[in-house]
């Protein structure tokens, strides 16, 4: 078993089990027999990891095809208990959630779920072994057929190398970056000096003012000097810029990761086993593409700040919310390659974690969307899906009694995970049954208590939020708080 496939099992913890969780639901009653039809079809057929089971050889372990696997064993038709509302559907997931695969067998699991709302739900389990969450949700998408002929392409995601926004100068680029970097510093250094003595502030103040000025002025000067030029000249100042840019934005990255973690004094604790599971109505995607397009980002990152000022209302109410401005650390999943039809039959973990930033205590949406779009554009003019990776490889290769603390060093990072899904542009359907809703969760790790995906299928968007019942028994709160945010975001937009 490749390394970076067998590290999840190592990480599997009885709080906090490796494994992806997928819910969809249809508008009629699925026929299980079409289904389980499809099941061997798409899946036995296809990736022979659905029928193995992980067998350690002394240090090793391996893919083993299971002597006696019986689908029925795996694919589980039930009825929902009444009142087979969402509250229902939600409270079985949640269950279904906190318990563990059994690992003498292949590890997933699929509960065929009937009379949910007149149709049906199916929840699907995968553990993190088998795959990425980002390949999984390819596989549960291989189980649907378009309602209509679809000439929608896929939406693109994945890619390991730098996303570079387009910039008319590249040097005054790399200027204003360091500018950025200088002043989120200074203000980081004078909040910690004013805690000891106003005098203390300002003597800290000065040099950074200094410093600003300094920076400021050779940025433009720079700017106009590459202004000057033309033809290859220029290209040629314009591709280092642009190339010292990304290794800034790298370096920042890296010391985040390095540094001091955001994620304490939020949810603190040792998780429990029980979990919650909930999620919003759907979203209208055109309302998200018009706030977007109005305020030059995108749906992604008005999405994202959608979820920090859902978070903002959270620790308001609950009195928990730090005084001033801060940041709040997630581990966003990044696929290393591109959307595939074909995936590879062996499946497998090809994706890296970064970790982001999340703005908290910022007054607007405005002022929070603004944020999240600097920082996620960081994120993406970076080489930092690379470098994660390769931590993500050396913890997979090192001996257990290193690569475990170094895990939970980096996992306690983040509060937890933050995963977004860009589904199916046009309604599907499953074994003849037309899909109503998809969500899904990454699994959290370590002390982690919340995991949080932002799902998007057939022009709406669903957030869902899974959380440690121990830590965070009140995940509709969450979801009440986040549709308040979005209801504010349209109204101002």
């Amino acid at each position: 078993m490749p390394a970076q496939d067998s590290l999840w099992l190592h990480l599997d913890r009885p709080e906090n089990p490796m494994v992806v969780t997928s819910v969809l639901w249809t508008s009629t009653p699925v026929d299980s027999a079409r289904l389980r039809s499809l099941v061997s079809d798409r899946l036995l057929a296809r990736y022979p990891v659905y029928f193995q089971r992980a067998v350690r050889h002394g240090r090793t372990l391996a893919w083993e095809t299971d002597p006696g696997f019986e689908l029925g064993k795996h694919l589980v038709v039930r009825d929902l208990p009444s009142p087979a509302d969402q509250a229902a559907l939600q409270a079985f997931v949640a269950a279904r959630r906190g318990e563990p695969l059994d690992p003498r067998r292949p590890l997933w699991t699929i509960d065929l779920l009937q009379g949910y709302r007149g149709g049906s739900a199916l929840v699907c389990r995968t553990h993190h072994a088998m795959a990425d969450g980002i390949r999984l949700t390819q596989v549960l998408f291989s189980l649907l057929d378009p309602v209509e002929r679809e000439t929608a392409p896929h939406a693109k995601v994945g890619g390991a190398a730098p996303h570079r926004e387009p910039v008319a100068q590249p040097v005054v680029r790399l200027g204003a970056t360091a500018l950025r970097v200088l002043g989120d510093t200074g203000a980081r250094v004078q909040q910690q000096a004013a805690r000891v003595h106003p005098v203390l502030e300002t003597a800290v103040a000065l040099p950074f003012l200094g410093a600003t000025a300094a920076v400021g002025a050779t940025g433009a000067v720079a700017g106009f000097l590459s202004s000057a030029l033309d033809g290859g000249p220029r290209r040629a100042v314009d591709t280092v810029a642009s190339a010292a840019t990304t290794l800034w934005h790298s370096a920042t990255g890296t010391g985040e990761l390095l540094g001091p973690s955001t994620a304490t004094g939020l949810w603190d604790g040792e998780p429990g086993v029980e979990k919650t599971a909930a999620w919003s109505d759907p979203v209208p995607l055109i309302t998200l593409g018009r706030i977007g397009h109005d305020t030059g980002t995108t749906i992604n990152d008005v999405c994202t700040a959608l979820v920090a000022g859902a978070l903002d209302r959270y620790f308001t109410s609950h009195g928990t919310a730090r005084p001033g401005p801060s940041e709040l650390g997630w581990l966003i999943p990044v696929s290393l390659s591109s959307f595939d039809d074909e995936l590879p039959a062996t499946l497998g973990n090809h994706f890296s974690l970064v970790l982001a930033q999340l703005p908290l205590g910022r007054r607007t949406f405005a002022e929070r969307l603004a944020e999240v779009h600097r920082r996620v554009a960081r994120i993406r003019d970076s080489v930092e899906p690379a470098l994660t990776f390769g931590v993500q490889y050396a913890i997979a290769q090192s001996p257990a009694v290193l690569g475990r603390p170094v895990s939970r060093f980096f996992a306690g990072k983040a509060v937890g995970v933050l995963t977004n899904v860009p589904g199916p542009r046009a309604r599907r359907t499953l074994a003849g049954a037309e899909v109503a809703g998809i969500v899904g969760w990454a699994p959290c790790s370590g002390r982690q208590a919340i995991t949080i995906c932002i799902f998007s299928y057939a022009g709406e968007v669903r957030f869902g939020f899974g959380t440690d019942r121990k830590l965070i028994p009140d995940p509709e709160a969450l979801v009440d708080a986040l549709a308040a945010e979005f209801v504010e975001a349209a109204q101002r937009a």
